[in-house]
């Protein structure tokens, strides 16, 4: 008994250690490591805690109710978008590549590793700092809201159909080929792929995911945003050691409506779950460098 209550004491210690640290240094916000046959990483370790290494406690949140599946909209190309804009208020485009303190760093097939996105952090006095407003990079509708999840926190998910892009913007962003969908590794415990998830197969779209906000958006499923629009601030909501934004960005199959999703957490529900699983580590949705969106020059507005 007092072994294991020197161990929970230690779990409380380095849960609180995590959250005063304010530090950009490099992390990976977003990695589930666990023991596999798989080659090992040559990620550097980080001073910071993460907080999957420890068992995760009893959370209080109180699940959410999962809406029930929508009708996917049909596509039409009703206008071509040239423009990218900054993720960032006040952060032009040709400045983001120095607000990066954790890149992207592509994952192993099949499990939810490494960094999937990139971080955007605003620093004052060599710390990261929160309150920075958030605006939606390309014109596009949003499909998923996230209040407070683990472990993307306060998140939107924003869908911009691939016929509505540019071909310079799809030279840039090097859009994938579909790919069959594979099993996620058995250690990631993910629910068998649900019925109630609806895609449009024959149309393709871009996702653009915005995680840790400071607040759930009060935008609202279906809207349609606009390149510069803003849809939240920076903050550390979810598996978060500081404010930053995180950045993904995927392509998949058009009219996507996952309800909501959540993982690592004893409040994530089996439908959570599996959506989480399609996002993140099915290949239904290809990832992409979001890099690559900025890639082009004398390309965006503030």
């Amino acid at each position: 008994m007092a072994q294991n209550n020197s161990i929970f004491a230690a779990i409380l210690i380095a849960a609180s250690l995590s959250k005063l640290s304010l530090g950009c240094a490099p992390t990976d916000q977003e990695s589930i490591p666990f023991s596999s046959p798989a080659p090992s990483s040559t990620i550097v370790a980080s001073a910071a805690v993460n907080v999957f290494t420890t068992p995760l406690p009893t959370s209080t949140v109180t699940q959410g109710t999962i809406p029930p599946a929508v009708p996917s909209p049909t596509y039409t190309v009703t206008s071509v978008f040239t423009e990218i804009c900054s993720p960032l208020e006040n952060i032009p485009v040709h400045d983001l590549p120095a607000h990066v303190n954790n890149p992207f760093n592509p994952p192993r097939i099949s499990v939810d590793d490494h960094h999937m996105g990139v971080d955007f952090a605003v620093q004052e006095f060599s710390m990261a700092v929160p309150g920075t407003p958030v605006h939606s990079v390309l014109q596009g509708t949003i499909v998923l809201i996230l209040d407070d999840r683990f472990p993307y926190g306060n998140a939107v998910l924003i869908e911009t159909p691939i016929n509505n892009l540019s071909e310079e913007l799809l030279e840039a962003i090097l859009i994938p080929t579909p790919s069959p969908t594979i099993e996620p590794h058995p250690a990631l415990n993910c629910p068998p792929v649900s019925s109630n998830h609806i895609f449009d197969s024959d149309q393709r779209s871009l996702y653009v995911l915005y995680g840790h906000l400071a607040e759930r958006p009060t935008l609202h499923l279906d809207d349609l945003v606009g390149c510069g629009e803003q849809i939240g601030i920076v903050g550390e909501s979810g598996n978060a050691l500081h404010p930053h934004l995180h950045f993904e960005v995927r392509a998949g199959p058009s009219g996507a409506r996952l309800g909501s999703m959540s993982h690592y957490s004893t409040s994530a529900s089996p439908e959570e779950m599996n959506a989480y699983c399609t996002w993140r580590v099915r290949e239904r949705f290809q990832l992409l460098d979001p890099m690559q969106l900025f890639s082009r020059p004398a390309v965006g507005i503030n």
